[in-house]
């Protein structure tokens, strides 16, 4: 017989603090005593009844003491356990709904039902829990919460709308046998929407843990650990548990923004969860800047009063500003990470390159105030790097050989609020992915003796002026710029809903390709262009595009001392006016333009849908229009007037419509110059 090997089984046995636990002991440790004889035996056993007391001793002695701190209490302390023990008894117990909601959305997604007594006495679930332990009524309140929500879920199954409700749990309670009938039915019945959450407060053998984790894997329901960070919580305990989310504890998310070590320890939280497939949920998360933390730092779920209090009943969302602000902060972390900026003192020059290299992302502009700045970089070197002017600037910008990419269709310029900005094109420059944002609120005026080109990609684009959504601010080119798009919907200098656009001078080639297109002007809105002394050659091939104007809303526009050559293609095709806007008013003098439109649906100058008013004086005008229902002035549901002065035109039309039903002679004025029609392969000259 092994003598040390049996000294240090009895050792064993005396710290064990169940039968099943001394069992494996001895099973252990039988092998390496090394005797079987029957006397041994006997041993073994009388060691079994032993240890069976030894545990009994403890669990008397913890009854005990529970019995000492009950004599001990004072007189309201007494009056507060016997209302603990009639609330269980009645089942005094009502349950508020805290939501828990996505990061990604700010939908909800689940709710936690907390606890209420119904008591002045007793009014926390702190009362509750204090004296329920103290009386060794710990399976009472587990019984209840079990059985209350679970009759909750069960006459809200409507209500929740797929989410799931978080059921408190204590790990070392035990549901009574005459219960666990009603709830096993429950659970497996309403098994995806309950979450079973359990506190990481005291320590729980392998055998007890293994016998929950099982019993709710079989019914398919998911576990949460509750207070991740304190207790017992550490990454060996997680992998023992290895449950379906995790509840980092409100005390590591409290004042988390100000604080570099609580975010370095649950990022190696979130982090350890993801790897693992478990899903962290930041609880307690109430200001702003500890939710735009949590959510840079990558959390799944946000529990806390920011995003919601409890309340009586099941909320369907939380409030809209709150809402918005995840997703600006979701967007915010989808960018990869917080934009490492670079603030630009007045009058400094930039290098791109070198901010690039220290791994800037992006420069402010005007952070400081007002003042001059100057951005360069080697073209041909592309970066990654977008410039954001600050709200209130008023400056002139120099782009000098300088390209910029943006990958996630942000602009790579964007201008703050209240602006009025110059910018200055010197050498070449190029601008990839997105353009220029200018707010309605601002005003951007673009000048220089270089050359700029954007090229755009995505769903929706905008060269210079605001997305689809928005109106843009006041525009002003004395310069032009090369724009190429094969994004599917957008403008090329404007915005969806339209604002003032001015050219005074410049060269502008468009190259646009996608669903619906506009070379200058607005897709939705009524659009007012002035053109001067302008070069524009346009090349579009769209389904449906408007080279000059607005494809909804209603156009006025000015042409004076400019040429523009647009060769459009598609379904249904403007030049200049509107596609289906009420009313297109085009002014031209001393200008040449050269229109050719190829669709089903066109007409070079028109309201296509409404009425259209054309004055030319002292311009050549050439239009080819081909298509069933082709016009090369007006539409053909409003009236066309039409006026020319001194001018030269000549209009080819392949048409199945017969262009006098739409353009009534009364309508038509000429002046001076010679006009020719040349339609269907038969000509008219009319001269004046």
């Amino acid at each position: 017989m092994d003598f040390i090997a049996l000294h240090n089984l009895l050792g064993q046995i005396k710290s064990a603090d169940s039968t099943e636990k001394t069992e494996l002991l001895i099973s252990e440790y039988k092998e390496s005593i090394g005797t079987s004889d029957e006397a041994f035996l006997t041993v073994l056993q009388d060691l079994k009844e032993i240890s069976a007391q030894l545990i009994s001793l403890k669990q008397n002695d913890t009854s005990a003491d529970s019995k000492k701190k009950l004599i001990d209490m004072s007189e309201k302390q007494q009056k507060e356990f016997k209302e603990a023990e009639r609330i269980l008894k009645e089942n005094l117990l009502n349950y508020h709904f805290q939501p828990i909601v996505s990061a990604k959305t700010g939908t909800i997604v689940s709710y936690e039902a907390l606890m209420r007594p119904i008591s002045e006495i007793c009014p926390s679930p702190y009362h509750i829990m204090k004296y329920a332990e103290l009386a060794n009524k710990l399976d009472d309140v587990e019984n209840a919460t079990f059985k209350n929500v679970l009759n909750i879920i069960d006459k809200n199954t409507i209500r929740l709308n797929g989410r799931s409700i978080f059921i408190n749990s204590i790990p070392t309670a035990s549901i009574h046998e005459d219960s666990w009938e009603e709830i096993n039915i429950l659970l497996t019945k309403h098994s995806s929407s309950v979450v079973v959450e359990m506190t990481e407060q005291s320590e729980l053998t392998e055998d007890e843990l293994e016998n929950i984790k099982s019993i709710y894997k079989n019914l398919n329901v998911k576990l949460a650990i509750d207070d991740y960070g304190t207790g017992y919580s550490n990454v060996q305990n997680l992998l023992r548990y290895m449950p379906d989310l995790v509840k980092i504890d409100r005390s590591l998310i409290s004042e988390i923004h100000n604080d570099r070590k609580k975010r370095h320890f649950v990022k190696e939280i979130v982090a350890f969860c993801h790897d693992n497939g478990i899903k962290a949920l930041a609880e307690g998360v109430e200001t702003s800047e500890e939710l735009r933390a949590v959510i840079l730092i990558g959390v799944d779920l946000i529990q806390g009063y920011y995003t919601s209090r409890p309340s009586a009943e099941m909320i369907d969302a939380i409030p809209s500003e709150i809402k918005q602000e995840i997703e600006k902060y979701r967007t915010e972390k989808e960018d990869g990470k917080r934009l490492r900026t670079y603030k630009a003192e007045k009058s400094e020059r930039v290098s791109v390159s070198a901010l690039a290299k220290e791994g800037y992302e992006q420069i402010i502009i005007g952070a400081y105030g007002n003042g001059d700045v100057t951005i360069s970089s080697e073209f041909g070197s592309s970066f990654e790097t977008r410039i954001s002017v600050a709200n209130g600037y008023n400056g002139r910008i120099v782009i000098q050989n300088t390209e910029l990419t943006d990958n996630k269709f942000h602009p790579c310029i964007d201008i703050g609020e209240n602006c009025d900005v110059t910018l200055f094109v010197n050498g070449q420059n190029h601008l990839r992915g997105g353009g220029i944002r200018v707010p309605e609120s601002s005003r951007l005026k673009v000048e220089g003796d270089g050359r700029l080109t954007i090229t755009l990609t995505g769903d929706a684009f905008y060269a210079i002026g605001n997305d689809i959504n928005s109106r843009h601010g006041e525009l002003v080119f004395e310069y032009g710029v090369n724009i190429n798009n094969h994004s599917a919907v957008g403008v090329g200098i404007g915005s969806g809903l339209g604002g003032k656009i001015i050219i005074s001078k410049g060269q502008f080639s468009f190259n646009i390709s996608g669903y619906q297109g506009v070379g200058i002007g607005s897709l939705t809105g009524n659009s007012i262009i002035d053109l001067f002394a302008a070069d524009i050659t346009m090349d579009i091939s769209s389904q449906s595009s408007v080279a000059i104007g607005s494809m909804k809303g209603s156009f006025k526009g000015t042409i004076m001392h400019s040429s523009l050559k647009a060769f459009m293609s598609g379904s249904d095709v403007v030049g200049i006016g509107t596609l289906s806007g009420e009313h297109a008013e085009v002014n031209v003098c001393e200008s040449a333009l050269i229109i050719d439109a190829s669709a089903d649906r066109c007409s070079a100058i028109a309201a296509l849908e409404g009425d259209t008013d054309f004055e030319i004086s002292r311009a050549s005008l050439h239009i080819t229009a081909n298509g069933d229902n082709a016009l090369g002035i007006g539409g053909t549901k409003g009236k066309t007037k039409l006026s020319i002065t001194n001018s030269d035109s000549v209009v080819n039309l392949i048409t199945k419509l017969n262009y006098l039903d739409y353009v009534k002679r009364e309508d038509v004025s000429m002046s001076g110059g010679r006009s020719r029609f040349n339609v269907n392969g038969e000509t008219k000259t009319f001269e004046s």
